[in-house]
């Protein structure tokens, strides 16, 4: 499905065109950067197989609009799911990892193809462990690079010292040419597993990331569109084109990111919770002062926890084409995402014929893939399906002969997005009740049918039970995610799903009536968001706002924010000196605080500046802290000593084109 939409006329404007890859829809919008008005906007369902076929279609039917012309377009801001979905599904370069100064513990998945481990390393103040033996790391270098895309090179405190990270990166260069990532140049945390597994990602994703991101430029050039792409982090801030190639493990996330500064553009509200319900899941995260929290600990991505730096989104397994279904006689939702019967037969009038028979609603579907790269028994029932489908799991299992295996390898080809099963969802739902017009209506009326019937319910009876089961699932979730930030704990026990339960109407007492009252509004963003969203206020006592352009809340988000960054500095003492830690380079030594300070400050304030003048930033504002941590000693007479310093600074900027064209 594609739509858009137009408004707006005016001479010559700075305008941005916001595009965001969902898991259900791509999203396009242009967007006056002045007013935040969105003049054009457009969805098309995002293709897995390739994800730039999706989001040139979104963009093509976006550029339609009317009332502007393509050359106020002064800036594009690019939201992907793409380093998301490949780490999830094993995609990415092969990489070859250098660990100096320590070895894995048992059980440790880092995430490389290939690795080698060599003495080395610094302690905790930038001392060296032992000295690099350049011949040991030569010979290391060349086993672990062959056949290999990149390579990640990680030592132990390397962010204190980076000399033995910088020096096994130059010989990688100057004997092997391939790219190399440090363990110091993502993060300035210490931990070398969780250093070392974001350096690999990040070297993991740089062929793919880079294609992709090529592939954009080169189309958006085709369509004249010569405005320079920034793309969106999981911090909730954009970065250039070339920092995204450098350092595309940032974008992990970036689209639950987008979807809170989306809403906060145009809801215009700073204290808030934003909700994005979208296809796949929902997004919960709170804005405080107009800034939203950020996650304690890095983003985590399947297994892998890294050291992203994230904006603290609780994410549920529940959107419109969450797979409706029964469990001990209450409607449930998902996990499972699956193509609501509305889309799969706009696309497909024989499975619209199969729907009318009334023998089953799900159905297996292939998507347009090239299947070479699989193992040949996945490969040989993905073709089945392409060329025989849709079908049912059973038909598939009893009409593919000499394989044994077709219900393991239909279930990894759905994991890795070669296959999907259709079913009835609640988009199908919104479809029969006239709320949200999509696809085929006939295939949703079949399906609620059918599901209606098979449980013994009437049609207007299984439509009004999703309603109410979906506006419970979502206060649901809200309510988790608030009682989690409170307590620091999950709401898993039995006694607080009770309570839970009992403050959604979910499951009501007689004896005990709880009602929630939330201090702040939610703002909710995506297309279900009024059916969905709105009917959660008088649930959790608060406002519910669902703002103009809801339904493309991301692509604004992606175009509608700041280039940022942060760091933070350590100045430690060891007996009568003073150690300055500085990102990038050897320990700085002083034996006064006063100028270990300045330094430190200094320092750290040029990091941050630097690093977003480098991501495309301008206008640049920057702050600095400063933290004495102190200990305790003595027993008849206490006395604070110092134990170490931290210095944390942070420096936000326009985008540079941006802030060019909003001048006077």
């Amino acid at each position: 499905m594609v739509m858009s939409e137009t408004r707006g006329q005016g001479s010559e404007r700075a305008l941005g065109l916001g595009i965001d890859t969902g898991g259900t829809f791509t999203d396009a919008a242009v967007v006056d950067m002045g007013s935040k008005q969105v003049l054009s906007k457009a969805k098309s369902p995002t293709t897995y197989h390739d994800l730039s076929i999706g989001l040139m279609a979104a963009v093509d039917h976006a550029l339609e609009g009317e009332g502007f012309e393509r050359s106020e377009i002064r800036l594009v801001g690019l939201s992907t799911t793409l380093a998301t979905n490949s780490l999830l599904q094993g995609k990415g370069g092969s990489v070859g990892l250098i660990g100096i100064g320590w070895e894995p513990a048992e059980g440790w998945d880092l995430g490389a193809k290939r690795a080698r481990f060599i003495k080395g390393g610094h302690d905790m103040r930038g001392r060296p462990l032992q000295p690099l033996n350049e011949s040991e790391a030569m010979e290391a270098v060349r086993e672990a690079s062959i056949d290999m895309d990149a390579m990640v090179v990680s030592s132990f405190f390397g962010v204190v010292n980076p000399v033995h990270e910088e020096t096994v990166r130059r010989m990688i260069k100057e004997t092997v040419g391939i790219p190399v990532v440090a363990g110091h140049d993502l993060t300035m945390e210490l931990g070398i597993l969780e250093r070392t597994v974001t350096a690999v990602l990040n070297a993991r994703l740089l062929p793919i990331v880079n294609q992709f991101l090529g592939s954009v430029e080169r189309a958006l050039l085709g369509k004249g569109i010569s405005a320079p792409i920034m793309v969106f982090k999981g911090d909730g801030t954009l970065m250039n084109l070339s920092s995204a190639r450098e350092r595309p493990v940032e974008t992990i996330l970036s689209g639950p990111a987008a979807s809170l500064m989306g809403g906060l553009a145009l809801a215009k509200q700073e204290n808030c919770i934003v909700l994005d319900i979208g296809g796949t899941s929902t997004d919960i995260a709170f804005l405080d002062a107009g800034f939203p929290r950020m996650s304690k600990e890095g983003a985590t991505v399947g297994n892998w926890r890294t050291m992203v730096r994230a904006i603290d989104i609780w994410t549920a397994s529940l959107g419109g084409d969450s797979r409706i279904d029964f469990a001990a006689g209450r409607m449930t939702f998902g996990p499972e995402r699956v193509l609501p019967l509305a889309m799969a037969c706009a696309s497909s009038p024989e499975l619209l014929g199969r729907l009318r028979l009334g023998e089953a609603i799900e159905y297996l579907v292939a998507y347009p893939r090239d299947p070479s790269a699989l193992p040949q028994g996945e490969r040989e029932v993905f073709e089945h399906l392409r060329d025989f489908g849709p079908m049912t799991l059973q038909q598939a299992v009893d009409g593919i002969e000499g394989i044994y295996l077709t219900g393991d390898y239909i279930h990894r080809l759905k994991e890795r997005s070669y296959l999907i099963s259709t079913g009835l969802t609640p988009t199908d739902v919104l479809n029969v009740a006239g709320t949200y017009r999509s696809g085929a209506e006939e295939a949703s009326r079949l399906g609620v049918e059918y599901l209606a019937a098979l449980h013994g319910l009437g049609r207007e009876e299984l439509i009004q039970t999703c309603m109410g089961r979906m506006r419970e699932r979502v206060a649901e979730e809200v309510l988790r995610k608030t009682i989690a930030d409170v307590s620091g704990e999950t709401c898993s026990s039995k006694t607080m799903v009770t309570l839970i339960d009992m403050m959604t109407g979910a499951g009501a007492s007689q004896r005990l009536a709880l009602n929630a009252r939330l201090d702040r509004p939610i703002i909710g963003i995506g297309a279900p968001a009024l059916a969905y969203v709105t009917p959660v206020e008088p649930i959790l006592g608060t406002k519910v706002i669902v703002p103009k352009d809801h339904d493309v809340g991301n692509a604004v988000g992606a175009v509608c924010s700041m280039v940022s960054e942060s760091i933070e500095v350590q100045i430690h003492k060891m007996g009568l000196k003073y150690f300055v830690y500085l990102p990038g380079q050897e320990p700085l030594e002083t034996d006064r605080l006063e100028p270990a300070l300045f330094a430190a400050k200094e320092g750290a304030e040029a990091y941050v500046r630097e690093r977003v003048r480098n991501a495309g930033g301008k206008e640049i504002v920057s702050m600095v802290e400063v933290e004495m941590r102190k200990c305790r000693t003595g027993v008849r007479t206490v006395r604070e000593t110092l134990n170490w310093v931290e210095v944390k600074a942070r420096a936000s900027g326009k985008p540079s084109m941006v802030a060019d064209m909003t001048k006077g």
